[in-house]
């Protein structure tokens, strides 16, 4: 009786450690796959100026830690990443949100230039402390979105062409 108590104590600590490997190894296995594929895996961006959705916000660089690994993007500059100015109003809210909980987004402001078809900032960013709504002054502008998470950061750009009405689509 003891024999077969024994055995069955060893194929129990047996069976618990095969899994605790299997949890490790399915662990691993996925932030492999993730890794190669951080278009996929990453978080995704939502930015809206009042009620527009704004359809392309390009990624310019991450560093994204997964429980086995970490992987870097080399961040780029606004001048390296191609830029669509989309319509928005004047003194318009910009709302900035992520596919998972962020620790912290900070948004950067720049007046932008259109260049040969392509929007390019043209002036050091500056931090919107105080107010994440549009200006009240038409033009181009270039967004710099600094995002933070438990994980790592990912940096965004995107830009509006501001003025006091929609043009018809």
């Amino acid at each position: 009786m003891n024999r077969m108590h024994n055995r069955k104590i060893r194929r129990y600590a047996v069976a618990f450690v095969l899994l605790i490997l299997s949890g490790y190894l399915s662990v691993f296995i996925k932030d492999t796959i993730d890794s190669r594929n951080p278009d996929v895996s990453l978080p995704a961006i939502s930015v809206t100026t009042g009620y527009s959705p704004i359809p392309s916000v390009p990624r310019a660089g991450y560093e994204w830690n997964y429980r086995t690994k970490s992987v870097m993007s080399p961040y780029v500059s606004s001048f390296d990443v191609p830029l669509i100015a989309y319509d928005a109003l004047l003194d318009t809210p910009i709302i900035v949100e992520f596919s998972v909980p962020h620790k912290q987004i900070t948004l950067y402001e720049s007046k932008g230039v259109l260049i040969n078809g392509r929007v390019v900032s043209s002036e050091e960013f500056e931090e919107k402390r105080y107010s994440n709504n549009t200006p009240n002054e038409k033009g181009i502008y270039v967004y710099k979105v600094v995002a933070q998470f438990e994980q790592g950061t990912i940096v965004h750009y995107f830009a509006l062409d501001v003025s006091t009405k929609r043009s018809s689509i």
